[in-house]
């Protein structure tokens, strides 16, 4: 059963390292490649020179012990002629003597052979692996050349990214897409001011039906007071005429005179022609024009 306080710690770490990721700078990055670049660069370096050294040192050896091989066949030559000179003299013990020597010297020479033998075979081995640590320098060395050549495009990319991400959250905050936390965005500015703006034409309707129902209603009273002023002053006539009080209206309230002149009433008319002059006559006005 799996630990939950580590899962949870894995988790936790997981998600660092992706947030980490998501907000990180571009150009940061690019230079950590760079640097990452170099880096493996400098390590494949490190271990081909260690193998180049290591063939270096292989022929060195085998000079070396081509050498002390040399030197043991001399040794040997060296033993064996003593022994006949020795053997020739008459000498058996000192021959005998070098002929130990000898046979010691001559089985350090075949040791001494075998040895060589399978150094040399390391050695080439070894030049083997220092041409592959070679090629693999050469390669490393292409990629990184490759690599450091697209460090300055890389940069630019990404300064034109991070360009791009900013101007494209501009147009967001002033489309309204992305609010800036307290401050409204312009949908929401918008949707504000037209809400305002409905609600303002709805009670303007309303209040405009109202009025309307109002002067409705004052035109329906003011009708009917008509029609009850008329009923009223009927009733008045009816009630002069049936006293007989009521008399005919005069001429002149009837057409009245657009001079203002005074009309001669029925009754001057009946009395006949005065003796007086017509400029003197009653009722009339006097005409001073020259």
């Amino acid at each position: 059963m799996s630990n939950p306080f580590s899962k949870g710690w894995n988790y936790l770490k997981a998600s660092l390292d992706k947030s980490i990721e998501d907000n990180a700078d571009p150009k940061v990055q690019v230079r950590q490649a760079m640097e990452q670049a170099r880096a493996q660069h400098r390590q494949i370096a490190d271990q081909a020179a260690a193998v180049i050294g290591n063939a270096k040192r292989t022929e060195e050896s085998i000079t070396t012990k081509e050498r002390e091989l040399d030197k043991l066949q001399g040794q040997v030559r060296q033993s064996v002629q003593l022994a006949d000179d020795a053997r020739a003299n008459g000498d058996l013990d000192k021959a005998s003597e070098w002929e130990r020597s000898a046979e010691q010297l001559a089985a350090q020479l075949v040791s001494s052979e075998q040895d060589l033998e399978n150094t040399r075979t390391l050695a080439e081995q070894a030049k083997v692996d220092a041409q592959s640590a070679k090629q693999a320098v050469r390669e490393s060395e292409a990629r990184l050349q490759e690599t450091l050549a697209q460090e300055d495009q890389l940069l630019l990319q990404a300064q034109q990214a991070k360009m791009a991400e900013q101007q494209q959250t501009s147009v967001n905050s002033i489309t309204g897409e992305v609010s800036t936390g307290s401050n409204p965005t312009f949908e929401q500015i918008r949707d504000k001011i037209e809400g305002r703006y409905n609600t303002a034409v709805g009670h303007a309707e309303l209040a405009e039906a109202s009025s309307g129902q109002s002067a409705a209603l004052a035109d329906a009273q003011a009708l009917q007071r008509e029609g009850e002023g008329k009923a009223r002053l009927e009733q008045i006539r009816a009630e002069l005429g049936g006293s007989g009080a009521a008399r005919p209206a005069p001429a002149s309230a009837a057409n009245p005179s657009s001079n203002g002149d005074i009309d001669v009433t029925d009754s001057a008319v009946d009395e006949g022609p005065s003796s007086e002059s017509d400029d003197d006559a009653p009722g009339f006005p006097r005409d001073t024009r020259s």
